[in-house]
């Protein structure tokens, strides 16, 4: 079944990639938008929980206009990503914009990998594929992989075509440690729900939150400077990041201060405009249970 899917799939994607971003955000805004927000109402309510309890100082109007925004995003990226299948390099960095990316260049001449933290913020499947363009290092990406196998070699196929280094997350240990003939950077977009008794909580967005312990822990086993990546949007189909240093000695950082400081950057870039983070997700699923306390619950000897 999954390869009956995908065969009969492939064609339309492909056609459907072809055609020009402004035909496609057309057909985004006038037919994938109204069937999301307005006849199917995709995740709907969750996005309308966790929009109350981010901003609950917002009156439900000024919530609602963030959900429709949001929801003309996501319609917006659905068809950014297809047209990932296809796009050319020029295109690729005429809509991604890596600045100051000289805060990175002292690690690659010292030949030291680093960490790069960031949220699911604007379009990263673009945004992954563009950065081998702009930085030395080499850019390894962790990746949930995909139920049907098909359609995952294709995405894999798209992901890496201009170099980046894609790889499920549960092999990331092991690909960490592969010698890659460069210092590399590894990208962890830390913004998902995590176990509730495995995970560092803090408050994040007015509510008790989970992240996971990843990007700390792998910075200090190995001693990895940490980079948050901020996202913005300036225009329509256009993505910049930014770098700020959170940390070049990770390893004699307190233990909490890298999640921290990654949690209070994302929240900044959220509520500065709400409308490119990734509301369908169940983000609060997991409450906090009464025995644990704020910060890491769960020793930092133990595996990631």
């Amino acid at each position: 079944m999954q390869a009956i899917a995908f065969y009969i799939l492939l064609p339309f994607l492909y056609l459907f990639s072809i055609l020009p971003i402004k035909v496609l955000y057309v057909i985004s805004r006038g037919f994938i938008y109204p069937i999301l927000f307005k006849i199917i109402g995709y995740r709907k309510n969750v996005v309308a929980e966790n929009l109350k309890n981010s901003f609950p100082e917002k009156s439900q109007a000024e919530r609602a206009l963030i959900a429709s925004d949001f929801y003309k995003y996501l319609a917006d990226m659905f068809v950014e990503t297809i047209k990932s299948f296809t796009i050319s390099k020029e295109s690729l960095l005429e809509k991604i914009k890596l600045e100051n990316i000289e805060l990175l260049l002292p690690f690659f001449e010292a030949n030291r990998n680093v960490v790069i933290t960031l949220g699911h913020i604007g379009n990263y499947e673009l945004i992954a594929k563009a950065m081998p363009f702009y930085l030395k290092h080499k850019v390894l990406v962790p990746y949930h992989k995909m139920s049907n196998n098909y359609f995952n070699k294709l995405f894999y196929k798209s992901r890496t075509a201009f170099g980046t280094v894609f790889f499920p997350t549960f092999d990331t240990f092991a690909n960490i440690k592969k010698d890659y003939g460069q210092a590399f950077a590894l990208t962890l977009a830390n913004d998902q729900s995590a176990p509730p008794t495995k995970s560092f909580w803090t408050r994040f967005l007015n509510q008790d939150t989970t992240f996971f312990v990843g990007t700390e822990k792998i910075a200090q086993q190995f001693d990895y400077p940490v980079v948050f990546a901020h996202v913005t949007v300036p225009k329509k189909g256009h993505y910049t990041m930014t770098f700020a240093l959170i940390s070049d000695k990770s390893k004699s950082e307190n233990e909490g201060f890298i999640m921290k400081k990654h949690a209070e950057l994302l929240e900044k870039d959220i509520v500065t405009d709400p409308r490119y983070w990734l509301w369908t997700h169940k983000r609060w699923k997991h409450k906090m249970p009464s025995n644990v306390e704020y910060g890491f619950n769960i020793s930092r000897k133990s595996s990631v």
